[in-house]
């Protein structure tokens, strides 16, 4: 099994970040939808970016391999985005930038 570590050492293997991403990805989600009462690209702040997608500022990938892996079911590590605006995101350059 693949294990891999936070900042603080604590050791978390895969199968629980898959299971804490997916649940952060339905707090953003519910917390946008309690917020405005529905879903748009955080982008554009258009709400016609369709699909939306839960978009992570600093990869999983990343979090991972640098040892902060909690930043990967952070809240405040993911993005609402159209597809569009997605894949202009991963393919910017300009990732793993922001962190509030």
């Amino acid at each position: 099994m693949n294990y891999y570590f936070t900042s603080s050492g604590e050791r978390v293997s895969k199968s629980v970040i898959d299971r804490r991403v997916r649940e952060a990805k339905h707090q953003k989600i519910n917390q946008m939808i309690d917020k405005y009462g529905f879903i748009f690209c955080e982008d554009c702040k258009r709400n016609d970016c369709k699909p939306v997608d839960c978009s992570h500022d600093i990869s999983v990938k990343e979090c991972q391999e640098n040892r902060r892996t909690e930043l990967a079911w952070d809240v405040n590590n993911i993005t609402m985005r159209g597809r569009a605006c997605h894949r202009k995101w991963d393919n910017s350059g300009i990732m793993n930038t922001r962190i509030d």
